[in-house]
Protein backbone atom coordinates (compact mmCIF):
# COMPACT_ATOMS: atom_id res chain seq x y z
CA UNK A 1 0.00 0.00 0.00
CA UNK A 2 1.63 3.23 -1.41
CA UNK A 3 -0.33 6.00 0.79
CA UNK A 4 -3.12 5.60 3.66
CA UNK A 5 -5.85 8.43 4.28
CA UNK A 6 -7.62 7.49 7.53
CA UNK A 7 -9.88 9.96 8.97
CA UNK A 8 -11.01 9.76 12.55
CA UNK A 9 -14.19 11.16 14.06
CA UNK A 10 -16.53 10.50 17.22
CA UNK A 11 -19.74 11.01 15.07
CA UNK A 12 -18.12 8.18 12.21
CA UNK A 13 -21.08 5.64 12.58
CA UNK A 14 -22.35 7.38 15.50
CA UNK A 15 -24.59 10.25 14.59
CA UNK A 16 -24.64 12.83 17.61
CA UNK A 17 -24.33 16.38 15.30
CA UNK A 18 -23.95 18.04 12.02
CA UNK A 19 -20.22 16.54 11.86
CA UNK A 20 -21.79 13.04 11.37
CA UNK A 21 -23.41 14.97 8.19
CA UNK A 22 -19.96 16.08 7.00
CA UNK A 23 -18.28 13.24 7.56
CA UNK A 24 -20.88 11.08 5.64
CA UNK A 25 -21.49 12.76 2.72
CA UNK A 26 -17.61 13.87 2.04
CA UNK A 27 -17.09 10.01 2.53
CA UNK A 28 -18.84 9.33 -0.98
CA UNK A 29 -16.33 11.61 -2.57
CA UNK A 30 -13.35 10.63 -0.43
CA UNK A 31 -13.96 6.86 -1.09
CA UNK A 32 -14.24 7.42 -5.34
CA UNK A 33 -10.84 8.88 -4.65
CA UNK A 34 -9.01 7.39 -2.53
CA UNK A 35 -10.61 3.81 -3.14
CA UNK A 36 -9.15 1.32 -0.51
CA UNK A 37 -6.24 3.70 0.62
CA UNK A 38 -9.27 5.39 2.59
CA UNK A 39 -10.30 3.97 5.98
CA UNK A 40 -12.49 6.34 8.51
CA UNK A 41 -12.43 5.08 12.48
CA UNK A 42 -14.97 5.38 14.60
CA UNK A 43 -16.58 4.67 17.94
CA UNK A 44 -17.74 0.95 18.30
CA UNK A 45 -20.89 1.32 20.78
CA UNK A 46 -22.70 -1.72 21.30
CA UNK A 47 -26.26 -0.25 21.58
CA UNK A 48 -26.02 1.73 18.13
CA UNK A 49 -22.94 0.55 16.18
CA UNK A 50 -24.62 -2.17 14.19
CA UNK A 51 -27.47 0.03 12.92
CA UNK A 52 -24.76 2.10 10.93
CA UNK A 53 -21.95 -0.33 10.28
CA UNK A 54 -21.50 -3.44 8.59
CA UNK A 55 -19.11 -6.05 10.20
CA UNK A 56 -16.74 -7.72 7.52
CA UNK A 57 -14.50 -10.45 7.28
CA UNK A 58 -10.91 -8.10 7.36
CA UNK A 59 -8.19 -8.37 4.82
CA UNK A 60 -5.14 -10.37 5.68
CA UNK A 61 -3.14 -7.20 5.81
CA UNK A 62 -5.28 -6.30 9.45
CA UNK A 63 -5.75 -9.35 10.84
CA UNK A 64 -2.70 -9.25 12.23
CA UNK A 65 -3.03 -5.68 13.67
CA UNK A 66 -6.47 -6.99 14.92
CA UNK A 67 -4.63 -9.98 17.22
CA UNK A 68 -2.38 -7.58 18.54
CA UNK A 69 -5.14 -4.99 19.48
CA UNK A 70 -6.65 -7.81 21.59
CA UNK A 71 -3.52 -8.34 23.65
CA UNK A 72 -3.75 -4.32 24.61
CA UNK A 73 -7.16 -5.71 25.86
CA UNK A 74 -9.68 -4.01 23.05
CA UNK A 75 -10.66 -5.04 20.01
CA UNK A 76 -11.08 -3.39 16.62
CA UNK A 77 -14.15 -4.62 14.62
CA UNK A 78 -13.24 -3.89 10.78
CA UNK A 79 -16.36 -3.40 8.31
CA UNK A 80 -18.10 -0.98 5.80
CA UNK A 81 -20.13 2.62 6.64
CA UNK A 82 -23.99 1.94 5.44
CA UNK A 83 -23.54 5.30 3.63
CA UNK A 84 -22.89 6.02 0.01
CA UNK A 85 -19.94 4.77 -1.08
CA UNK A 86 -19.66 2.19 1.98
CA UNK A 87 -16.04 3.40 3.43
CA UNK A 88 -14.28 0.55 5.25
CA UNK A 89 -12.72 0.99 8.13
CA UNK A 90 -12.83 -0.10 11.79
CA UNK A 91 -14.81 1.01 14.94
CA UNK A 92 -12.59 0.56 18.09
CA UNK A 93 -13.92 -0.80 21.36
CA UNK A 94 -12.79 0.86 24.47
CA UNK A 95 -14.61 -0.63 27.37
CA UNK A 96 -11.71 -1.47 29.63
CA UNK A 97 -9.95 2.35 29.26
CA UNK A 98 -13.15 3.68 30.27
CA UNK A 99 -13.53 1.20 33.32
CA UNK A 100 -9.47 2.55 34.07
CA UNK A 101 -10.58 6.52 33.12
CA UNK A 102 -8.76 7.35 35.84
CA UNK A 103 -4.69 6.76 35.13
CA UNK A 104 -5.46 8.19 31.21
CA UNK A 105 -6.75 11.58 32.58
CA UNK A 106 -3.57 11.09 35.30
CA UNK A 107 -1.31 10.60 31.86
CA UNK A 108 -2.71 13.58 30.25
CA UNK A 109 -2.21 15.77 33.27
CA UNK A 110 1.14 14.35 34.14
CA UNK A 111 2.49 14.82 30.17
CA UNK A 112 0.21 18.21 29.54
CA UNK A 113 -1.28 19.81 32.81
CA UNK A 114 -4.65 19.14 31.55
CA UNK A 115 -6.77 19.17 34.43
CA UNK A 116 -9.73 17.17 34.06
CA UNK A 117 -10.98 17.27 37.46
CA UNK A 118 -14.48 19.18 36.71
CA UNK A 119 -14.57 16.29 33.94
CA UNK A 120 -17.78 13.68 33.31
CA UNK A 121 -18.49 10.91 31.06
CA UNK A 122 -18.93 13.55 28.34
CA UNK A 123 -15.27 13.49 28.74
CA UNK A 124 -14.34 10.79 30.30
CA UNK A 125 -15.80 8.44 26.71
CA UNK A 126 -13.82 9.88 24.17
CA UNK A 127 -10.73 10.30 25.91
CA UNK A 128 -11.03 6.60 26.72
CA UNK A 129 -11.67 5.75 23.05
CA UNK A 130 -8.80 7.58 21.75
CA UNK A 131 -6.39 5.83 24.01
CA UNK A 132 -8.08 2.57 22.33
CA UNK A 133 -7.47 4.68 18.62
CA UNK A 134 -4.43 5.83 19.65
CA UNK A 135 -2.70 1.71 19.92
CA UNK A 136 -4.54 0.83 16.96
CA UNK A 137 -2.85 3.87 14.94
CA UNK A 138 0.86 2.81 16.32
CA UNK A 139 0.11 -1.09 15.58
CA UNK A 140 -1.02 -0.04 12.48
CA UNK A 141 2.43 2.35 11.90
CA UNK A 142 4.34 -0.33 12.71
CA UNK A 143 2.98 -2.75 10.31
CA UNK A 144 2.78 -0.19 6.98
CA UNK A 145 6.20 1.52 8.26
CA UNK A 146 7.36 2.71 4.68
CA UNK A 147 3.67 3.75 3.41
CA UNK A 148 2.67 7.50 3.16
CA UNK A 149 0.07 7.92 5.94
CA UNK A 150 -2.35 11.12 6.66
CA UNK A 151 -4.16 11.25 9.54
CA UNK A 152 -7.32 13.75 9.92
CA UNK A 153 -8.49 14.09 13.27
CA UNK A 154 -12.42 15.84 13.83
CA UNK A 155 -12.67 17.47 17.12
CA UNK A 156 -11.12 18.10 20.46
CA UNK A 157 -13.31 14.18 20.93
CA UNK A 158 -10.41 12.44 18.87
CA UNK A 159 -7.72 14.95 19.29
CA UNK A 160 -6.38 13.12 22.26
CA UNK A 161 -4.77 10.30 19.98
CA UNK A 162 -1.94 12.13 19.32
CA UNK A 163 -1.63 12.88 22.93
CA UNK A 164 -1.19 9.89 23.82
CA UNK A 165 0.88 8.47 21.30
CA UNK A 166 2.93 11.00 19.07
CA UNK A 167 2.71 8.71 15.91
CA UNK A 168 6.01 10.57 14.13
CA UNK A 169 5.24 8.67 10.47
CA UNK A 170 1.70 10.35 10.12
CA UNK A 171 1.34 13.76 8.49
CA UNK A 172 -1.68 15.16 11.07
CA UNK A 173 -4.45 17.09 9.81
CA UNK A 174 -6.78 18.70 12.82
CA UNK A 175 -10.29 20.16 12.15
CA UNK A 176 -12.63 21.95 14.77
CA UNK A 177 -16.00 22.60 13.74
CA UNK A 178 -16.23 25.22 16.67
CA UNK A 179 -14.33 25.80 19.47
CA UNK A 180 -15.09 24.79 23.06
CA UNK A 181 -14.77 28.18 24.38
CA UNK A 182 -16.23 29.65 21.65
CA UNK A 183 -19.60 27.53 22.18
CA UNK A 184 -19.66 28.37 25.88
CA UNK A 185 -19.33 31.91 25.97
CA UNK A 186 -21.83 32.45 23.41
CA UNK A 187 -23.93 29.77 25.27
CA UNK A 188 -23.91 32.18 28.19
CA UNK A 189 -25.41 34.95 26.37
CA UNK A 190 -22.01 37.00 25.45
CA UNK A 191 -20.76 38.00 22.52
CA UNK A 192 -17.70 35.55 21.24
CA UNK A 193 -16.64 38.45 19.12
CA UNK A 194 -17.20 41.31 21.59
CA UNK A 195 -14.78 39.46 24.34
CA UNK A 196 -12.36 37.69 22.05
CA UNK A 197 -9.31 39.92 22.23
CA UNK A 198 -10.01 40.78 25.51
CA UNK A 199 -9.90 37.71 27.49
CA UNK A 200 -6.99 34.99 28.10
CA UNK A 201 -8.67 32.12 26.35
CA UNK A 202 -6.60 29.32 29.06
CA UNK A 203 -8.36 31.06 32.28
CA UNK A 204 -11.96 31.69 30.40
CA UNK A 205 -11.95 27.75 30.07
CA UNK A 206 -11.92 27.47 33.79
CA UNK A 207 -15.18 30.08 34.08
CA UNK A 208 -16.96 27.81 32.24
CA UNK A 209 -16.14 24.41 33.23
CA UNK A 210 -14.13 23.73 29.55
CA UNK A 211 -10.89 23.62 30.65
CA UNK A 212 -9.74 20.30 30.27
CA UNK A 213 -11.49 19.63 26.32
CA UNK A 214 -10.02 23.53 25.30
CA UNK A 215 -6.56 22.26 26.69
CA UNK A 216 -7.10 19.52 24.42
CA UNK A 217 -8.46 21.41 21.52
CA UNK A 218 -5.47 24.25 21.62
CA UNK A 219 -2.52 21.40 22.32
CA UNK A 220 -3.58 19.48 18.90
CA UNK A 221 -4.32 22.55 16.85
CA UNK A 222 -0.65 23.57 17.33
CA UNK A 223 1.03 20.07 17.43
CA UNK A 224 -0.77 18.78 13.76
CA UNK A 225 0.97 19.15 10.51
CA UNK A 226 -2.37 21.24 9.17
CA UNK A 227 -4.66 23.14 11.00
CA UNK A 228 -8.19 23.91 9.48
CA UNK A 229 -11.72 24.98 10.29
CA UNK A 230 -14.80 24.97 8.08
CA UNK A 231 -15.42 29.07 7.95
CA UNK A 232 -13.68 32.46 7.72
CA UNK A 233 -16.07 33.31 10.67
CA UNK A 234 -14.46 30.43 12.79
CA UNK A 235 -10.71 30.96 11.86
CA UNK A 236 -11.22 34.28 13.41
CA UNK A 237 -12.48 33.21 16.06
CA UNK A 238 -9.79 29.83 16.18
CA UNK A 239 -7.00 32.22 15.96
CA UNK A 240 -7.51 34.04 19.26
CA UNK A 241 -8.81 31.58 21.15
CA UNK A 242 -5.94 28.51 19.72
CA UNK A 243 -3.22 30.68 19.22
CA UNK A 244 -2.91 28.91 15.87
CA UNK A 245 -3.87 30.69 12.38
CA UNK A 246 -5.75 27.75 10.40
CA UNK A 247 -3.92 26.60 7.45
CA UNK A 248 -7.22 25.71 5.43
CA UNK A 249 -10.45 26.48 5.15
CA UNK A 250 -12.85 23.55 4.51
CA UNK A 251 -16.37 24.83 4.15
CA UNK A 252 -19.26 21.96 4.60
CA UNK A 253 -20.56 20.65 1.46
CA UNK A 254 -23.78 18.67 0.66
CA UNK A 255 -24.43 15.88 -1.87
CA UNK A 256 -27.21 17.92 -4.43
CA UNK A 257 -28.00 14.55 -5.69
CA UNK A 258 -29.97 13.38 -2.89
CA UNK A 259 -31.98 16.38 -2.99
CA UNK A 260 -35.04 16.92 -5.12
CA UNK A 261 -34.12 19.15 -8.56
CA UNK A 262 -35.92 22.49 -9.27
CA UNK A 263 -38.49 20.26 -11.39
CA UNK A 264 -39.32 17.77 -8.42
CA UNK A 265 -39.27 20.62 -5.50
CA UNK A 266 -42.86 21.33 -6.48
CA UNK A 267 -44.21 17.41 -6.37
CA UNK A 268 -42.04 16.95 -3.39
CA UNK A 269 -43.26 20.54 -1.49
CA UNK A 270 -47.06 19.41 -2.44
CA UNK A 271 -46.97 15.71 -0.79
CA UNK A 272 -45.28 17.10 2.50
CA UNK A 273 -47.68 19.91 2.82
CA UNK A 274 -50.54 17.77 2.14
CA UNK A 275 -48.91 15.66 4.97
CA UNK A 276 -48.15 18.07 6.99
CA UNK A 277 -51.80 20.01 6.81
CA UNK A 278 -53.31 16.54 7.81
CA UNK A 279 -51.53 16.45 10.95
CA UNK A 280 -52.51 20.17 11.68
CA UNK A 281 -56.69 19.36 11.14
CA UNK A 282 -56.08 16.61 13.49
CA UNK A 283 -53.95 18.38 16.23
CA UNK A 284 -55.69 21.28 16.21
CA UNK A 285 -59.63 20.13 15.07
CA UNK A 286 -60.58 18.42 18.30
CA UNK A 287 -60.65 22.17 19.68
CA UNK A 288 -61.70 24.45 17.23
CA UNK A 289 -62.17 24.63 13.20
CA UNK A 290 -58.91 25.39 11.13
CA UNK A 291 -58.47 26.88 7.42
CA UNK A 292 -55.07 24.89 6.52
CA UNK A 293 -55.82 26.16 2.85
CA UNK A 294 -54.52 29.82 3.59
CA UNK A 295 -51.87 29.24 5.67
CA UNK A 296 -48.01 29.01 5.32
CA UNK A 297 -45.81 26.69 7.25
CA UNK A 298 -42.84 27.97 8.72
CA UNK A 299 -39.97 25.54 10.80
CA UNK A 300 -36.47 25.75 12.85
CA UNK A 301 -34.63 23.06 13.63
CA UNK A 302 -31.02 21.90 15.89
CA UNK A 303 -29.28 20.76 18.61
CA UNK A 304 -31.23 21.82 21.61
CA UNK A 305 -29.28 25.10 22.42
CA UNK A 306 -32.07 27.33 23.22
CA UNK A 307 -29.80 30.55 22.83
CA UNK A 308 -27.03 29.66 20.38
CA UNK A 309 -28.97 28.18 17.68
CA UNK A 310 -31.50 31.87 17.73
CA UNK A 311 -34.16 29.03 18.63
CA UNK A 312 -35.34 32.27 21.54
CA UNK A 313 -35.43 34.86 18.58
CA UNK A 314 -37.20 32.39 16.57
CA UNK A 315 -40.17 32.45 19.47
CA UNK A 316 -39.83 36.21 20.19
CA UNK A 317 -40.27 37.25 16.61
CA UNK A 318 -43.45 35.07 16.15
CA UNK A 319 -44.73 36.17 19.23
CA UNK A 320 -44.35 39.69 17.80
CA UNK A 321 -46.04 38.24 14.02
CA UNK A 322 -49.11 37.42 16.10
CA UNK A 323 -49.65 40.74 16.62
CA UNK A 324 -48.66 41.92 13.16
CA UNK A 325 -50.90 39.86 11.35
CA UNK A 326 -54.26 40.69 10.17
CA UNK A 327 -57.48 38.89 9.86
CA UNK A 328 -56.86 38.38 6.02
CA UNK A 329 -53.27 37.47 6.16
CA UNK A 330 -52.61 33.74 6.98
CA UNK A 331 -52.58 31.57 9.70
CA UNK A 332 -49.05 30.31 10.20
CA UNK A 333 -48.12 27.62 11.52
CA UNK A 334 -44.90 27.33 13.18
CA UNK A 335 -42.82 23.94 14.00
CA UNK A 336 -40.11 23.93 16.91
CA UNK A 337 -38.06 20.66 15.23
CA UNK A 338 -35.71 20.89 18.29
CA UNK A 339 -34.93 16.78 19.81
CA UNK A 340 -35.24 17.06 23.56
CA UNK A 341 -36.00 15.48 26.91
CA UNK A 342 -40.04 15.19 27.68
CA UNK A 343 -41.48 13.19 30.14
CA UNK A 344 -43.38 11.35 27.16
CA UNK A 345 -46.14 11.24 24.64
CA UNK A 346 -48.94 14.07 24.69
CA UNK A 347 -51.82 11.19 24.78
CA UNK A 348 -54.45 13.18 24.01
CA UNK A 349 -52.85 14.15 21.26
CA UNK A 350 -52.19 10.82 20.26
CA UNK A 351 -55.16 9.06 20.67
CA UNK A 352 -56.98 12.21 18.68
CA UNK A 353 -54.34 11.31 15.85
CA UNK A 354 -55.64 8.04 15.35
CA UNK A 355 -59.03 8.53 15.65
CA UNK A 356 -58.97 10.86 13.45
CA UNK A 357 -57.32 8.55 10.59
CA UNK A 358 -59.58 5.75 11.82
CA UNK A 359 -61.89 8.42 10.70
CA UNK A 360 -60.28 9.24 7.59
CA UNK A 361 -59.87 5.58 6.87
CA UNK A 362 -63.87 4.51 7.08
CA UNK A 363 -64.63 7.48 5.06
CA UNK A 364 -62.52 6.48 2.05
CA UNK A 365 -63.87 2.89 2.36
CA UNK A 366 -67.23 4.71 1.89
CA UNK A 367 -66.02 6.93 -1.02
CA UNK A 368 -66.81 5.00 -3.82
CA UNK A 369 -70.74 4.07 -2.40
CA UNK A 370 -71.09 7.84 -1.56
CA UNK A 371 -70.04 8.73 -5.52
CA UNK A 372 -72.40 6.55 -6.62
CA UNK A 373 -75.09 7.46 -4.95
CA UNK A 374 -74.29 11.55 -5.73
CA UNK A 375 -74.67 10.51 -9.51
CA UNK A 376 -77.61 8.59 -9.55
CA UNK A 377 -78.69 11.38 -7.87
CA UNK A 378 -77.76 14.39 -9.72
CA UNK A 379 -78.82 12.45 -13.04
CA UNK A 380 -82.00 10.83 -11.93
CA UNK A 381 -83.22 13.03 -9.39
CA UNK A 382 -83.14 9.63 -7.28
CA UNK A 383 -82.31 8.25 -4.26
CA UNK A 384 -80.62 10.07 -1.56
CA UNK A 385 -79.95 13.61 -1.68
CA UNK A 386 -76.62 15.97 -0.66
CA UNK A 387 -78.09 16.67 2.10
CA UNK A 388 -78.52 13.15 3.46
CA UNK A 389 -75.23 11.94 1.89
CA UNK A 390 -74.79 9.01 4.26
CA UNK A 391 -77.15 6.66 5.42
CA UNK A 392 -78.28 6.36 9.16
CA UNK A 393 -76.16 3.90 10.06
CA UNK A 394 -73.27 5.13 8.20
CA UNK A 395 -73.60 8.44 10.23
CA UNK A 396 -74.18 6.65 13.74
CA UNK A 397 -71.08 4.83 12.82
CA UNK A 398 -68.99 8.09 12.16
CA UNK A 399 -70.57 9.79 15.13
CA UNK A 400 -69.21 6.52 17.49
CA UNK A 401 -65.64 7.37 16.42
CA UNK A 402 -65.82 10.89 17.00
CA UNK A 403 -67.48 10.54 20.09
CA UNK A 404 -64.13 9.31 21.27
CA UNK A 405 -61.94 12.59 20.27
CA UNK A 406 -60.64 13.89 23.62
CA UNK A 407 -59.72 17.73 24.72
CA UNK A 408 -57.80 19.17 27.48
CA UNK A 409 -58.18 22.48 29.17
CA UNK A 410 -55.36 24.23 27.56
CA UNK A 411 -54.89 23.99 24.39
CA UNK A 412 -51.83 22.11 23.07
CA UNK A 413 -48.67 23.35 21.73
CA UNK A 414 -46.37 19.87 21.41
CA UNK A 415 -46.93 16.20 20.84
CA UNK A 416 -44.96 15.07 24.15
CA UNK A 417 -45.34 16.72 27.75
CA UNK A 418 -42.57 18.66 28.48
CA UNK A 419 -42.03 21.84 30.70
CA UNK A 420 -38.62 23.10 29.58
CA UNK A 421 -36.82 26.40 28.82
CA UNK A 422 -38.49 26.55 25.05
CA UNK A 423 -42.26 26.01 26.32
CA UNK A 424 -41.54 28.65 28.38
CA UNK A 425 -41.11 30.95 26.27
CA UNK A 426 -43.65 30.32 23.78
CA UNK A 427 -45.93 30.59 26.71
CA UNK A 428 -44.15 33.99 27.91
CA UNK A 429 -44.83 35.47 24.52
CA UNK A 430 -48.09 34.47 24.55
CA UNK A 431 -48.47 31.90 22.29
CA UNK A 432 -50.84 29.98 23.25
CA UNK A 433 -52.32 28.51 20.11
CA UNK A 434 -55.80 30.16 20.83
CA UNK A 435 -58.57 30.28 18.02
CA UNK A 436 -57.67 33.88 17.62
CA UNK A 437 -54.36 34.03 16.97
CA UNK A 438 -52.79 33.88 13.71
CA UNK A 439 -49.69 32.39 14.70
CA UNK A 440 -49.79 29.13 15.78
CA UNK A 441 -46.70 27.00 17.30
CA UNK A 442 -46.24 23.22 17.31
CA UNK A 443 -42.93 22.39 19.52
CA UNK A 444 -41.95 18.85 18.24
CA UNK A 445 -39.00 17.66 21.01
CA UNK A 446 -37.86 14.14 19.27
CA UNK A 447 -35.99 12.84 15.95
CA UNK A 448 -38.28 12.98 13.02
CA UNK A 449 -38.66 9.42 11.55
CA UNK A 450 -41.03 8.25 9.28
CA UNK A 451 -42.97 5.88 11.53
CA UNK A 452 -42.84 8.41 14.99
CA UNK A 453 -46.63 8.12 15.25
CA UNK A 454 -47.55 11.81 14.69
CA UNK A 455 -46.33 13.41 11.34
CA UNK A 456 -44.61 10.01 10.26
CA UNK A 457 -42.21 12.30 8.29
CA UNK A 458 -38.13 11.94 8.29
CA UNK A 459 -36.88 15.33 8.67
CA UNK A 460 -35.66 16.20 4.71
CA UNK A 461 -39.65 15.11 3.61
CA UNK A 462 -40.67 17.02 6.73
CA UNK A 463 -39.12 20.32 6.03
CA UNK A 464 -39.65 20.09 2.10
CA UNK A 465 -43.05 21.00 2.66
CA UNK A 466 -42.33 24.14 4.71
CA UNK A 467 -42.41 27.62 3.14
CA UNK A 468 -39.43 28.55 5.23
CA UNK A 469 -36.84 27.71 7.40
CA UNK A 470 -35.23 29.97 10.37
CA UNK A 471 -31.86 29.57 11.54
CA UNK A 472 -31.23 32.40 13.48
CA UNK A 473 -27.80 31.30 15.46
CA UNK A 474 -25.74 33.38 17.39
CA UNK A 475 -23.02 30.99 17.54
CA UNK A 476 -22.73 28.89 14.54
CA UNK A 477 -19.65 28.17 12.50
CA UNK A 478 -20.91 26.57 9.63
CA UNK A 479 -24.78 25.93 9.87
CA UNK A 480 -25.76 22.89 8.24
CA UNK A 481 -29.18 23.27 8.82
CA UNK A 482 -29.39 26.24 6.74
CA UNK A 483 -27.96 25.12 4.35
CA UNK A 484 -30.30 21.35 3.93
CA UNK A 485 -32.91 24.01 3.91
CA UNK A 486 -31.96 25.76 0.78
CA UNK A 487 -30.94 22.68 -1.01
CA UNK A 488 -34.37 21.51 -0.18
CA UNK A 489 -35.75 24.86 -2.17
CA UNK A 490 -37.54 26.00 1.15
CA UNK A 491 -37.37 30.12 2.07
CA UNK A 492 -34.25 30.35 4.18
CA UNK A 493 -33.62 33.14 6.86
CA UNK A 494 -30.27 32.99 8.69
CA UNK A 495 -28.03 35.25 10.50
CA UNK A 496 -24.57 37.05 9.85
CA UNK A 497 -22.72 34.95 12.07
CA UNK A 498 -23.33 32.01 10.40
CA UNK A 499 -20.59 29.90 8.45
CA UNK A 500 -22.47 29.62 5.63
CA UNK A 501 -24.40 32.67 5.51
CA UNK A 502 -20.57 34.18 5.56
CA UNK A 503 -19.60 32.30 2.85
CA UNK A 504 -22.40 32.31 0.23
CA UNK A 505 -22.48 36.06 0.47
CA UNK A 506 -19.04 36.31 -0.41
CA UNK A 507 -19.18 33.94 -3.96
CA UNK A 508 -22.36 35.02 -5.27
CA UNK A 509 -24.75 37.93 -6.07
CA UNK A 510 -27.42 37.99 -4.05
CA UNK A 511 -30.96 38.42 -5.56
CA UNK A 512 -32.60 41.21 -3.42
CA UNK A 513 -36.11 40.83 -5.07
CA UNK A 514 -36.34 37.12 -4.89
CA UNK A 515 -34.34 36.27 -2.34
CA UNK A 516 -35.03 33.49 -1.18
CA UNK A 517 -32.42 33.40 1.30
CA UNK A 518 -32.35 36.62 4.17
CA UNK A 519 -29.48 37.25 6.32
CA UNK A 520 -30.21 38.99 9.19
CA UNK A 521 -27.51 41.33 10.88
CA UNK A 522 -27.26 39.90 14.32
CA UNK A 523 -23.30 40.90 15.27
CA UNK A 524 -23.35 43.14 18.04
CA UNK A 525 -27.08 44.22 18.27
CA UNK A 526 -29.61 43.93 20.65
CA UNK A 527 -31.52 40.91 20.63
CA UNK A 528 -34.76 43.01 20.75
CA UNK A 529 -33.83 44.56 17.53
CA UNK A 530 -32.84 41.45 15.75
CA UNK A 531 -36.28 40.25 16.68
CA UNK A 532 -37.92 42.82 15.11
CA UNK A 533 -36.01 42.25 12.04
CA UNK A 534 -37.19 38.61 11.89
CA UNK A 535 -40.85 39.49 12.63
CA UNK A 536 -40.80 41.79 10.18
CA UNK A 537 -38.78 39.01 7.27
CA UNK A 538 -41.88 36.73 8.35
CA UNK A 539 -44.20 39.38 7.72
CA UNK A 540 -42.81 39.51 4.50
CA UNK A 541 -42.98 36.35 3.88
CA UNK A 542 -46.38 35.71 4.73
CA UNK A 543 -47.17 38.36 1.98
CA UNK A 544 -45.81 37.32 -1.01
CA UNK A 545 -47.78 35.57 -3.84
CA UNK A 546 -47.31 32.22 -4.74
CA UNK A 547 -45.49 32.83 -7.76
CA UNK A 548 -43.36 35.45 -5.65
CA UNK A 549 -42.62 31.83 -3.35
CA UNK A 550 -41.77 29.95 -6.84
CA UNK A 551 -39.07 32.50 -7.80
CA UNK A 552 -37.83 32.80 -3.96
CA UNK A 553 -37.60 28.65 -4.38
CA UNK A 554 -35.50 28.82 -7.36
CA UNK A 555 -33.06 31.51 -5.97
CA UNK A 556 -32.54 29.11 -2.81
CA UNK A 557 -32.00 26.47 -4.50
CA UNK A 558 -29.64 28.42 -6.77
CA UNK A 559 -27.38 29.11 -3.84
CA UNK A 560 -27.51 26.11 -2.33
CA UNK A 561 -25.85 24.75 -5.64
CA UNK A 562 -22.84 26.71 -4.99
CA UNK A 563 -22.41 24.63 -1.54
CA UNK A 564 -22.37 21.09 -3.30
CA UNK A 565 -19.91 18.87 -3.00
CA UNK A 566 -19.09 18.96 -6.67
CA UNK A 567 -17.83 22.17 -6.01
CA UNK A 568 -16.27 22.37 -2.43
CA UNK A 569 -14.84 18.62 -2.72
CA UNK A 570 -11.51 20.41 -4.36
CA UNK A 571 -10.81 22.55 -0.90
CA UNK A 572 -10.14 18.47 0.90
CA UNK A 573 -8.49 17.31 -2.25
CA UNK A 574 -6.19 20.19 -2.12
CA UNK A 575 -5.11 19.83 1.58
CA UNK A 576 -4.59 15.70 0.77
CA UNK A 577 -2.16 16.29 -1.82
CA UNK A 578 -0.03 19.03 0.09
CA UNK A 579 0.24 16.46 2.86
CA UNK A 580 1.01 13.15 0.88
CA UNK A 581 3.73 15.06 -0.83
Amino acid sequence: MEKLLIEVSWEVANKVGGIHTVLKEKADYITREFKNSYLVIGPYLEDKSHYEFSFLIPPSEFKEIISECNKYGFTAVYGEWLIGARPKGFLIEFKNFLNNVNPLKYELWAKYRIDSLRTGDDYNYPIAWSKAVSLFLKILEEHFPSTKKVLHLHEWLSGAIILFEDLPTYKKIFTTHATVLGRAIAGSGQNVWDVLQTINPDEEAYKYVVEAKHKIEKLVANKVNYFTVVSNVLANEAQYILGRKPDFILPNGINLSKYPTLEEITYAHRKSRDTIKDFLLYFFTPYYSIDTKKSLIFFTSGRYEVRNKGIDIFIRALGELNEKLKENDPTIFAFIFVPSNPKGINQVIFSNLNIYRHLEDVIEDLGEEIKSRLINYLIHKEGVGPEDILTKSEYVELKKIIKNVQTTEEYPISTHIIDDDITKIIKAVNLLNRPQDKVKVIYYPIYLKSVDGFLNLDYEDAIVGCHAGFFLSFYEPWGYTALESAANGVITVTTDLTGFADYVSKITNLNLENQGLYIVSRKGRRDADVVEDVSNIMLKIAKLSRADRVQNRIEIRRIASYCSWDNLIKNYLDLYNVAFS
